[in-house]
């Protein structure tokens, strides 16, 4: 191979390094643009406005309802839930501690733990974990819940209204 030859390969692996690389500042350059013009998540009631004063505007209408039929599994329903709630987890477990179902992983320990927790009167940990009794077939199923803030208790009711009518669906 002479040296034209080896200059020719050279060239053709700079020119892939180059696209290669204009491509992917491209597809980041994308990335930002949707992260920047995502709209913004509704404010949850009580929460301060840009002034940093309470929001005493009136509380926020309660979200509506989810219709486990528009969901392919009890985990796509869960997951809707912790969406609409702004949870970090949602997780639910009978009440001898165990697992039916999490938004996550590894939450077999979690379900045993905070199923006991239940049983001996806990409803909220130092963790920030709220845990919901939910009536189902005769059974006390457990919600274990992580909101990124307290629930209120209108939320707290609404959020056991859809885990009751997910658990009708697919339990």
């Amino acid at each position: 191979m002479d040296s034209i030859g080896i200059i020719q390969i050279f060239l053709l692996i700079i020119t892939i390094t180059v696209v290669a690389g204009f491509a992917s500042v491209v597809y980041f350059l994308g990335e930002i643009y949707r992260a920047l013009t995502r709209p913004e998540p509704e404010a949850s009631p009580g929460v301060t406005n840009d002034h940093g004063a309470p929001d005493l505007a009136g509380s926020a209408p309660l979200p509506k309802g989810i219709d486990p039929r528009n969901a392919g599994s009890l985990e796509e329903c869960l997951g809707t839930i912790t969406e609409k709630y702004n949870l970090a987890s949602f997780t639910l477990a009978t009440a001898d501690g165990l697992l039916i179902g999490s938004t996550k992983r590894g939450a077999e320990d979690e379900a045993a733990r905070y199923s006991y927790l239940y049983t001996q009167g806990t409803l909220q940990d130092e963790t920030g974990a709220e845990l919901l009794g939910i009536p189902h077939h005769g059974e006390t199923v457990i919600g274990i819940a992580r909101p990124s803030e307290p629930l209120s208790p209108e939320l707290a009711s609404a959020l056991e209204q859809d885990t009751r009518d997910v658990l009708q669906h697919w339990v």
